[in-house]
């Protein structure tokens, strides 16, 4: 692993942390100049951990990225979820810095992703989890929950509709075998149907609304609305006025939160129903009562609530999110990197697992998508 000489405007990013968060509300933005100098840098800094990516995890003998910095194990490839903040942090980059290169960035990264594509599984086939995998492997439905959301979002950077097709083959998995309609409905997290929990159930109907967006068809809207209906009625969990892990566990997590925030954000922007709107801003806001300010599960997980978040800041305006995620984007560059520059620690500085490549690129996710939103016109509340 060979050090990383990194240029002066990470020192200036990081020179100041701004002081501890209050429970259920971000700090304020400062001066709207330092927020689009700090989006800048966040791209900046987004392009250049790509590339040092690129650089250290690129496996030159299976044409893939390792799990993790000099694997040696017999499987060393990174699992699909190691691979999914990347392939995020890659789209998301095209969507702030939309030149040729970024864009054919994507559309590379997107070829590559399309092969964890097992046929094998089941009659149909689905994404597995590891690469280029064959056979009669188990398979994750929030794995394939986490592809079909990249796909999308490789299809919002390129407009390459080979994406949406990929996209459509995640979530047509997942109803025609996660989905326990013989018995009431919910999503199995796996085809062992160990359990049943509510990362892919949000993924699914965050899939189904965003075709349906795009597509205008029909069948997608009636899947969004069948999950949701579901989630609504078996893990409501009212005293948090979240969404909880299953039906029989009330455990919040934010990144489910996120996904079904955003939700309802695609609904509320196709339909045209505003109940959609209020209840991704109450959602949004227990979101912030419920878990820290300042997020602190870990990079790969706090990158997917807070991209989410920015959905609903997209459609509000409400500077109240953007916020919540700056302030995470600018601990991320303050704590995050490790003395060979790499970001390998969680944004309060204390480490995560070394040399894990979800780690870096749940990192460089987060910079990348907020670099691809505009801030908020003015930062006063």
């Amino acid at each position: 692993m060979r050090p990383v000489r990194w240029p002066a405007l990470i020192a200036v990013v990081a020179a100041v942390l701004v002081p501890a968060a209050g429970a259920a509300d971000p700090p304020p933005l400062p001066a709207r100049a330092q927020v689009v100098a700090d989006r800048t840098a966040f791209l900046q800094l987004a392009e250049q951990g790509l590339k040092q990516t690129k650089e250290l995890w690129w496996n030159n003998d299976l044409g893939w990225y390792d799990d993790r910095l000099e694997d040696t194990d017999r499987l060393p490839l990174a699992t699909l979820w190691s691979a999914y903040p990347l392939f995020e942090a890659t789209n998301a980059v095209a969507i702030a810095h939309p030149t040729a290169a970024n864009k054919a960035a994507v559309n590379a990264f997107a070829a590559k992703a399309a092969k964890y594509w097992n046929p094998d599984i089941t009659k149909t086939g689905a994404f597995a989890y590891y690469y280029t995998a064959r056979g009669a492997w188990n398979a994750y439905f929030d794995d394939n929950g986490w592809w079909g959301l990249a796909f999308l979002d490789a299809y919002r950077a390129t407009s390459n509709k080979q994406w949406l097709t990929q996209a459509n083959r995640a979530l047509m998995f997942m109803d025609r075998y996660g989905w326990d309609g013989a018995n009431g409905g919910g999503m199995w997290w796996d085809l062992d149907q160990h359990k049943k929990t509510s990362e892919p159930l949000a993924a699914a109907t965050l899939i189904a609304a965003k075709l349906y967006r795009y597509t205008g068809k029909a069948s997608y809207l009636k899947l969004a609305t069948k999950y949701l209906a579901w989630a609504n009625a078996k893990t409501w969990v009212a005293s948090r006025r979240l969404y909880g892990r299953s039906q029989t566990d009330n455990t919040v997590m934010n990144y489910v939160e996120g996904m079904m925030v955003a939700a309802h954000v695609e609904l509320c922007q196709s339909t045209r129903r505003k109940g959609y709107c209020t209840k991704a801003r109450d959602l949004a806001n227990a979101s912030l009562a419920a878990f820290p300010i300042d997020a602190d599960w870990a990079p790969e997980t706090d990158s997917v609530y807070l991209r989410w978040m920015l959905d609903l800041y997209e459609q509000d305006r409400n500077p109240r999110w953007y916020a919540l995620v700056y302030r995470n984007a600018k601990r991320a560059v303050a704590g995050a990197r490790d003395d060979k520059g790499l970001w390998s620690l969680r944004w309060d500085g204390t480490w995560s697992k070394p040399g894990m490549l979800r780690t870096q690129a749940g990192t460089l996710c987060l910079l990348g998508w907020i670099a691809a939103v505009k801030p908020p016109a003015a930062t006063a509340r």
